[in-house]
């Protein structure tokens, strides 16, 4: 394996980070859990992290709508809860 490439799951972590912090609100709390089910989702949505890897406009915007609905589902934690 190349030092360079990045195995599977941290590339989709890597991913979905970038795409929640540009996504959602600045306030939302996202567990590592929180991760392992927006994957699961992709995938089970027919989402292939090969094709995010290429830029696959599909697999992009359906990856989006993960985020975005998991993002408004309700009892999501947020920051400014916790600091009381």
């Amino acid at each position: 394996m190349n030092d360079r490439e990045i195995p599977p799951k941290q590339f989709a972590n890597h991913v979905l980070k970038q795409v929640c912090s540009h996504m959602l609100a600045d306030d939302i709390v996202v567990e590592p859990n929180d991760y392992m089910a927006m994957r699961v989702a992709f995938r089970s949505l027919g989402g292939l992290w090969s094709e995010v890897a290429y830029g696959d406009i599909v697999h992009l915007e359906l990856l989006k709508k993960v985020v975005t609905a998991w993002g408004n589902e309700p009892g999501r934690k947020h920051r400014s809860e916790e600091t009381v």
